[in-house]
């Protein structure tokens, strides 16, 4: 509000709010969207340093969210500020830029973004940057990203006697068999997201010792390639529990989606916005951007699967590698270069 800027709170769950900030202008052109999240996850063990005293040393600055994905955030914001002292100056705006801060984007739900598209925050023909840290590297593509809980149900019986039982542990754990051959058996090759990849990453199940166990749930992390559809993968995830389940009689198994609906993403660089940022980015760096794809799952990812646009990237500051874990840091030169870049895109898109 202190640039001028319109400033809008939306409500999405529990208290928490977006925060939309918005340089408008009285035609409908697309606006160019800065779409980032404001939540981390929880700073968690292992520091050698406050996670959160943004300090400053060796050339980084420290702190849980430094990476993933404060860094980004705060250079689209210098990026609007400059935009905003040059519209001060006198340059005519020509098209909108919109900064969308949204809740929500660690959680497989994701409802942040969601709310943002649904209120209108976000449009099919907009051109969108989450500026998620991709070492200042422009990405285009994202893998599909489900995950899945299987429910096992078997019949208990004492240890003893436990053929007048059918073990849920087993049916499970056959099927932790049969996805990772599946895995390995899906050799398709995506030019920019790689492989198909299936973690089967909690398991639990039984209540005693000398019980045989009647129920089992197993939690499956899928990373796919299109052209993969998310019925596809649910299929495949499915079918590998049944046949599990048919070798161990009284067995059975039920699936259940344990996110939103999270499929591959392949933006286009050469769409007008899409020609704008590789301009930028050229002007600036001195090379083109060229299609690249990242195995993690963004709020753009999201919003381009829920509008149907083709012009939504990735392009921050930071390494993937740092997000989540101890000691989280984002190269300071990393940042003042982010901001240059994103002002440029920011000037380009608005001003010409």
């Amino acid at each position: 509000r202190g640039l001028g800027l319109d400033v809008q709170r939306d409500e999405v769950i529990d208290g928490r709010q977006n925060i939309t900030a918005e340089l408008s202008v009285s035609s409908t052109a697309p606006a160019l969207v800065f779409l980032n999240h404001m939540d981390t996850v929880p700073a968690g063990d292992g520091w050698t340093r406050d996670p959160f005293s943004a300090e400053i040393s060796e050339g980084k600055l420290w702190g849980r969210g430094a990476c993933d994905m404060k860094g980004g955030l705060a250079a689209a914001l210098i990026a609007v500020k400059s935009l905003k002292a040059k519209l001060d100056r006198g340059a005519k705006l020509r098209r909108p830029v919109r900064t969308c801060l949204v809740v929500d984007e660690e959680c497989q739900w994701m409802q942040g973004v969601s709310k943002a598209v649904d209120i209108g925050r976000i449009a099919k023909d907009d051109v969108v940057i989450s500026c998620e840290p991709t070492g200042l590297e422009l990405k285009t593509a994202q893998k599909g990203a489900m995950w899945f809980e299987l429910l096992f149900s078997g019949r208990s019986a004492h240890a003893a006697t436990p053929q007048l039982g059918a073990n849920a542990i087993q049916a499970a754990a056959r099927t932790l068999v049969q996805l990772e051959e599946l895995a390995t058996s899906m050799d398709t090759t995506h030019d920019l997201l790689g492989k198909t990849t299936i973690v089967t990453s909690v398991i639990r199940g039984g209540s005693k010792i000398n019980i045989v166990p009647d129920s089992c749930r197993i939690e499956v992390d899928v990373r796919f390639i299109p052209p993969l559809s998310i019925p596809e993968v649910s299929a495949l995830l499915l079918d590998a529990a049944e046949e599990a389940c048919k070798e161990v009689p009284g067995a059975s198994a039920t699936l259940r989606t344990l996110s939103v609906d999270r499929p591959p993403v392949l933006s286009d660089l050469r769409g007008s916005g899409g020609k704008i940022i590789s301009e930028a980015i050229a002007g600036i760096t001195g090379a083109p951007p060229r299609p690249a794809g990242v195995s993690y799952y963004t709020d753009a990812g999201l919003a381009a699967a829920r509008t149907g646009n083709s012009q939504c990237f990735l392009l921050g500051p930071g390494n993937i590698g740092q997000a989540h874990g101890p000691d989280e840091y984002v190269e300071v030169e990393e940042l003042r270069m982010s901001a240059v870049i994103l002002a440029g895109i920011t000037e380009k898109y608005a001003l010409t």
